[in-house]
C-alpha cells in the first residue's frame, strides 16, 4: 500500500508541474465523460417520464386503431366502424368504451387563422378522459351533451393567434360556423408534455354531422383489472376481425405501447452515447500525446532513476499512474459535468412545457469510471513502456 501511495504521489506532483498541459489533457476525458452520463441521465429521466405518462393513461387501458399494424397508416384508414364501438362495450371484462373522431380543419380568430386537430368525444367519456390525460379543465367547464357548436381548448392553444389570447366565451370560426369556447384544458399531458399543442375537443355528434367524419379513427378501452387486458384485447381482436372479415384494425395496449416507446428510446440513446463515446477516443489520444512528451521532456530524470536501482517495473508504474490518474480526476469531474448538463437540459425542458426529470443511473456512473480509468492506463501503457525501456546511459546523455 505504501508503494501504491508514493506511486500516485509522485504521479500528481509531475502533473501539477505541467499544469495547462494536464489541464488540457483532462479537458478530453470531462467532455468524453460527461457528454456520456449527461445522456445517460438525460435518457433514463425520458424513460421515466413517458413511463409515468403511460401509467396516468393506466395499464388497464387498450387503445383500437383503424388500419393493420402491417398495413395503410391510421390517418388515411377508415376501417372502424361507429357499431364498433357497441360490440366492443359488450366483450365482458370491458369497463368503458369512448371513439374518438378526428379530422383537420382551420380555425378563424379576429380576421387570423390557424391549424387545428379536432377531436370528437362523447360528453359523457369526461372520466376517462381525465384519467388518461387528456383533459383537466382550469376554466369553464366540460362538454356537456347539449352542447352542439362547443369546443374545448388545450392551455397551449390559449395564444395560438398573434397579438390575441383565447377566453372562455370566445368564438371560433370554421368552415362558416362559430363554436364558442366553453372550456380550457391544461396543455395535453397525455399527448406528452403538451406537443400536441392544438388538439381541440368537439362533441362527437358535432364532428360526426358538421364536419363528416362519421366513423370513429380510434377507440379508447378500459377494462374492468389490469390483470383481464390481455385477454380483453384477445377478444376485441377475435369480434372485430369476425365483423369486418379481416384485421384491418391495430389493438394496442398500454404496456404494448410503453415496451415500444421503450426500445425506440434505448435505441436512441445507445446511438447518442455512442456518439459521444467519440469524444473519448480525443481525449486518450490526448493522454497519449501527453504521456509522449513527458517522457521525452523528463528523459534524463529517468535515466537518473534508473541509474540509482529504478527497476522497468517501477518506472512504467509511474508513468502508468499518471495517466490513470487523469483518467480518474476527468472520470469524476466528467460526471459532475454530466449531472450539470442533464441538469441545465431538465429545466429548459421543463419551461418549455415538456416535463423531463434528471435520472440517475447508478450502472452508468459506474462504468463511466471505469471506462475512464481504463482509457487512461491504456492511453499511458505504450509511452509508459517507452519510458521503462530506455537504457540509463543514452538517457542521461539525452539532448547533449
Amino acid at each position: 500500500m505504501e508503494i501504491d501511495q508514493e506511486l500516485f504521489s509522485i504521479a500528481f506532483r509531475n502533473l501539477k508541474m505541467h499544469k495547462l498541459r494536464s489541464f488540457l489533457t483532462l479537458l478530453g476525458i470531462i467532455i468524453g465523460i460527461g457528454a456520456i452520463v449527461g445522456l445517460a441521465s438525460i435518457g433514463e429521466g425520458l424513460n421515466q417520464s413517458v413511463t409515468e405518462e403511460f401509467e396516468r393513461m393506466g395499464l388497464d387501458t387498450l387503445t383500437v386503431q383503424s388500419g393493420s399494424s402491417t398495413g395503410m397508416a391510421t390517418a388515411v384508414s377508415e376501417s372502424l366502424k361507429e357499431d364498433d364501438i357497441g360490440l366492443i362495450d359488450g366483450i365482458p371484462g370491458v369497463e368503458s368504451v369512448s371513439g374518438f373522431y378526428e379530422t383537420a380543419e382551420i380555425a378563424e380568430f379576429r380576421g387570423q387563422q390557424a391549424s387545428i386537430f379536432i377531436i370528437g368525444i362523447a360528453p359523457d367519456a369526461r372520466e376517462f378522459l381525465e384519467k388518461a390525460g387528456y383533459i383537466d379543465i382550469i376554466k369553464g367547464r366540460h362538454l356537456e351533451s347539449n352542447d352542439g357548436y362547443a369546443v374545448v381548448i388545450p392551455e397551449s392553444f390559449v395564444e395560438a393567434f398573434e397579438g390575441e389570447t383565447l377566453r372562455v366565451k370566445d368564438q371560433l370560426e370554421i368552415d362558416g360556423q362559430k363554436f364558442k369556447i366553453v372550456g380550457i384544458s391544461k396543455d395535453m399531458s397525455g399527448a406528452f408534455g403538451g406537443l400536441v399543442s392544438n388538439m381541440v375537443f368537439f362533441p362527437k355528434e358535432t364532428v360526426q354531422d358538421f364536419f363528416g367524419e362519421e366513423n370513429p379513427t380510434e377507440i379508447m378501452v378500459q377494462a374492468t383489472d389490469r390483470e383481464l387486458v390481455d385477454e380483453v384485447a384477445d377478444k376485441i381482436t377475435e369480434r372485430l376481425k369476425r365483423t369486418h372479415g379481416e384485421e384491418d384494425f391495430t389493438v394496442m395496449t398500454t404496456e404494448n405501447i410503453m415496451e415500444s416507446a421503450g426500445v425506440v428510446l434505448g435505441l436512441i440513446q445507445t446511438v447518442l452515447i455512442a456518439l459521444a463515446a467519440i469524444s473519448l477516443v480525443v481525449g486518450a489520444i490526448g493522454i497519449m500525446n501527453t504521456m509522449l512528451m513527458a517522457v521525452m521532456e523528463r528523459t534524463k530524470e529517468i535515466g537518473v532513476m534508473k541509474a540509482v536501482g529504478a527497476t522497468n517495473k517501477k518506472v512504467l508504474s509511474i508513468f502508468l499512474a499518471e495517466s490513470a490518474l487523469i483518467g480518474t480526476v476527468g472520470g469524476i469531474i466528467g460526471i459532475i459535468f454530466g449531472f450539470i448538463l442533464a441538469g441545465i437540459v431538465s429545466v429548459v425542458a421543463t419551461l418549455s412545457g415538456f416535463g423531463l426529470p434528471i435520472g440517475v443511473n447508478i450502472v452508468a456512473i459506474i462504468v463511466a469510471v471505469a471506462v475512464s480509468v481504463f482509457v487512461g492506463m491504456v492511453s499511458g501503457y505504450l509511452p509508459a513502456r517507452r519510458a521503462a525501456l530506455l537504457e540509463p546511459v543514452e538517457a542521461l546523455r539525452y539532448g547533449k
